[in-house]
């Protein structure tokens, strides 16, 4: 009998187990994808300028699943960085500072990676939304351009890329990639750095003769370089045009106006600093080439020189008879400077107690605005080298210490009084007031706004320092939600573009579709709907009708049509979208998906609640196939077809 149970047992299990096997077999997998290859491409040719120098990576994938797979996300994450000298690295080593003009370079990209500068590049992610659909077997292949922020450096960076696919976000992550910008040559050879420091020292010397010959002009005794030189500009007198003034007077025959620099006051520690400089930027450059699986063609081919070099710093620390990194103290400070220090340390140090950093805040303040010595000369030093003032924010972490944003708008107030129209101080506040934003927008755009009046006032509306940060300004007031403001200032740049770069560019077309956005973002919706008719026409024009930047205008003219109270119109001219967006993108692009959901939405608003329900029905399942019932988008529809399942009329307007 018991046999006769369990064989009965056994063989319903058996059967039930067969047809579960038989019901999996018939259910497809799901989607695998696969990276391919990681390669980065070679950059094209300097036609169109610096912008073409920025690395792209060529990414290649395959779904080796049964279903297509949905590509939702690609996350560039930065492990470390290194700024590195480039042709120009031996400014940074001389004892006069020659006042020119830099150049904007702006970014855009099919996919476009923001990567910031190595001093706060480390640990930080770049999220970029992907539109890619990969059908089941295929491969698919797309490129990133890493935008980096301009500068007459190189930039090293060690990162990986991940790809987030399908609705439950599914995850694949590459090897390590090395890649550096711009893309070019930049390593300095032994003998290079030699003949740097030797003009440095020419110079210095140079400028001690002149000094000296107007300080006998004058009736003055010569300082005594050797035994007790001078330390700091207040050791000599004022007006000597020798320090101060037009640089003909050398007989190196430099040209324009300068100004001394830190350096010029102690050579024997601006070079122990320059070569220190060199070993920390090539210890780091060959640690990161050599240790990603893989590396662009320059810094492959940097990195025999790079080795080379730091092999022979030794002898060149000998041969300069400056203190190697292990011996370097700092010599030469005048009273009272380690004050200060302490000041801002107490400031920064996150374990002291709120009311001992809040008296170093306002202590350290009052010596500023009271133009104390001792502490203009520290900040002065802090600032005063770009090497050192970049390890020193990066020390201190602005943007991720809980003080950081108390520390730059002490050393902002400092720059504005010791120096309110030198171009060096305001990049250096610019620079300031972008690491505050990373946890400060608002703060951010405050100081940027004040710099950019300074700008204004000193260089004038239309200088490309000016421009470039009117720009940031407008970033960080629509991070702050100030749409009002951002409207404001996303005005006056598309002034700036139409004249910069003409009014048919791509880039004017971008920002006066942010100035329509923070428009109606800010309740002026029937100024929203008058930029965007007139963006329209324009874009037709340029870009053609069947461009997706032409369709993104349509979608947000119609958008703000209806919130502008004109239901039936936006519900129409989404009815013309919509196909139009199957058409060109696919019936299962994300921008394809939101069309639709406003098709609904503005149904609904229109009067037709039933079509408004029987339409996020269809999206409901269609997103929910797509993006996965989990999504925000998903999520949203769903919300929306119960409003509309329940209401019999017109509404106001529901998720948007």
């Amino acid at each position: 009998m018991l046999a006769t149970v369990l064989g009965l047992t056994g063989g319903l299990a058996a059967a039930i187990i067969g047809a579960w096997a038989a019901l999996r077999a018939r259910r497809p997998p799901k989607s695998q994808v696969e990276l391919v290859d990681v390669t980065i491409a070679t950059p094209s040719g300097s036609a169109s300028g610096p912008r073409d120098m920025s690395p792209v990576l060529d990414v290649k994938v395959r779904n080796t699943g049964g279903q297509s797979a949905v590509l939702k996300r690609l996350v560039v994450r930065v492990h470390r960085a290194v700024r590195c000298g480039s042709m120009f690295s031996g400014m940074r080593l001389t004892p006069y500072r020659a006042m020119w003009v830099g150049a904007l370079l702006p970014v855009s990209a099919t996919y476009d990676a923001a990567i910031p500068p190595p001093e706060d590049a480390g640990g930080s992610r770049a999220v970029i939304d992907l539109s890619q659909v990969v059908a089941q077997g295929e491969a698919d292949r797309f490129e990133v351009r890493l935008g980096m922020q301009p500068t007459f450096d190189t930039y090293v960076y060690e990162l990986d890329l991940e790809i987030i696919y399908d609705g439950n976000d599914r995850m694949m992550t590459s090897p390590r990639v090395a890649v550096a910008f711009p893309q070019h040559g930049f390593v300095y050879s032994a003998d290079e750095i030699r003949t740097v420091i030797s003009h440095f020292l020419e110079d210095t010397r140079e400028v001690r003769e002149a000094i000296d010959r107007e300080m006998t002009e004058r009736g003055l005794p010569v300082p005594d370089w050797e035994s007790a030189p001078p330390r700091r500009r207040a050791d000599l007198p004022d007006g000597l045009v020798s320090v101060d003034g037009n640089a003909d007077i050398l007989s190196s025959g430099a040209q324009g106006i300068y100004e001394v620099t830190e350096a010029f006051w102690d050579p024997r520690r601006a070079i122990t600093g320059h070569l220190q400089s060199f070993e920390r930027m090539y210890r780091q450059l060959v640690e990161i080439t050599v240790g990603a699986a893989v590396a662009d063609e320059v810094l492959t081919a940097s990195l025999p020189l790079a080795e080379a070099t730091l092999a022979q710093l030794p002898a060149l620390y000998a041969e300069f008879r400056v203190p190697t990194t292990a011996e370097v103290e700092r010599v030469g400070e005048p009273a009272g400077t380690k004050q200060p220090a302490k000041l801002m340390a107490e400031i920064l140090d996150r374990h002291s107690e709120s009311a001992a950093r809040a008296s170093a805040f306002e202590e350290l303040r009052s010596r500023i605005r009271a133009r104390d010595e001792g502490t203009f000369w520290f900040l002065g030093q802090l600032l005063a080298e770009e090497d050192r003032r970049n390890s020193w924010l990066a020390h201190i972490g602005l943007g991720t210490m809980p003080n950081g944003a108390s520390a730059a708008e002490l050393l902002d107030e400092f720059l504005r009084l010791r120096s309110p129209d030198d171009r060096d101080s305001f990049n250096v506040r610019r620079d300031l007031a972008n690491r505050r934003g990373s946890r400060d927008a608002a703060g951010a755009a405050a100081a940027l706004g004040t710099l950019l009046d300074d700008q204004s006032r000193a260089l004038g509306r239309e200088h490309p320092d000016t421009c470039a940060t009117r720009i940031e300004v407008f970033q960080f007031l629509m991070e702050a939600g100030d749409m009002a403001a951002a409207a404001t200032v996303a005005a006056d740049i598309v002034a700036d573009q139409r004249r910069t770069v003409g009014p048919d560019h791509r880039h004017t077309f971008l920002y006066r579709h942010n100035l329509g956005f923070c428009l109606g973002e800010a309740g002026d919706h029937q100024g929203a709907v008058d930029v965007f008719t007139e963006l329209l026409g324009d874009a037709m024009r340029v870009l053609g009708p069947d461009t997706p930047n032409t369709l993104d205008v349509r979608h947000e003219l119609a958008r703000w049509r209806g919130r502008a109270g004109d239901a039936a119109g936006a519900a129409a001219e989404f009815a013309e979208i919509v196909p139009d967006r199957i058409r060109i993108q696919g019936p299962d692009h994300p921008h394809t998906l939101m069309s639709r959901h406003n098709l609904a939405l503005w149904t609904g608003e229109a009067g037709d609640s039933t079509g408004a329900a029987a339409a996020f029905a269809e999206l409901v399942v269609d997103r929910r196939r797509v993006l996965g019932p989990e999504h925000p988008d998903t999520l949203k529809s769903e919300r929306a077809l119960a409003h509309w399942r329940e209401q019999p009329g017109p509404h106001s307007p529901t998720v948007q």
